[in-house]
């Protein structure tokens, strides 16, 4: 029996492109099941907001009429008309290492209703773009995680106690020892294969499908 296709997938939480591909990802998940293995890295595309927009030599408005525009090509996804222009987020980062400390209690299967992770960074990218809610603030963080039923004095220790701060720094160094430039991206192969950006579904199953039949062939060639 062939070892399960590790895929790892880089997002940031605040990108767009992330927000929209996202129904990729849980599709990929449908389609090749316990087939793949998805290892989820937080990569800092936004994690000095007010300065990326500043050198984007855009208003806050204009940037956020961009986002607005890419997200309007896509129908499954709502994007709020103040996006960037009222109430945004100083920065990515907070958000990405409360996410690791629910993963890390996802991993040691310390969650009483089961796996959770995936759910609640689409909750917060969710609750970004299209409600408007700053996601960078820790009360707007514990009120989503509230919503899940999550233990969150466990969450707030492993912030307190650095796991999930070193989580995060593990994540920066897969990015920087794979070279990922941008969110989203999947890699595959070790690092020996990566599609960047907006790369539609069926480009992402027919990598996937190639692997696992090169997988087999390789687990059975003695």
């Amino acid at each position: 029996m062939s070892e399960r296709l590790r895929v790892q997938l880089f997002t940031d939480v605040l990108c767009v492109y992330a927000y929209v591909g996202n129904v990729r990802f849980e599709k990929l998940v449908e389609e090749f099941g316990d087939r793949v293995e998805v290892v989820h890295h937080f990569i800092n595309i936004y994690g000095d907001i007010p300065r990326r927009i500043q050198r984007s030599g855009k208003t806050a408005s204009e940037y956020g009429a961009r986002v607005r525009e890419i997200a309007d090509r896509f129908p499954h996804v709502q994007v709020h008309p103040d996006i960037f222009r009222k109430n945004p987020p100083t920065s990515c980062i907070p958000a990405h290492l409360f996410l690791n400390a629910v993963k890390l209690l996802e991993q040691r299967q310390q969650l009483a209703d089961g796996p959770v992770f995936d759910q609640l960074t689409w909750a917060m990218r969710e609750a970004f773009f299209r409600d408007l809610v700053d996601i960078s603030r820790r009360s707007e963080q514990l009120a989503l995680a509230e919503r899940f039923s999550l233990p969150i004095d466990a969450i707030v220790a492993l912030i307190d106690n650095g796991e999930a701060f070193a989580e995060l720094a593990y994540d920066m160094q897969v990015q920087r020892d794979l070279n990922v430039p941008v969110s989203p991206a999947l890699v595959f192969n070790e690092g020996r294969q990566m599609l960047n950006g907006n790369i539609g579904y069926r480009v992402i199953e027919a990598n996937i499908r190639e692997l696992l039949k090169n997988n087999v062939v390789e687990a059975s060639w003695c």
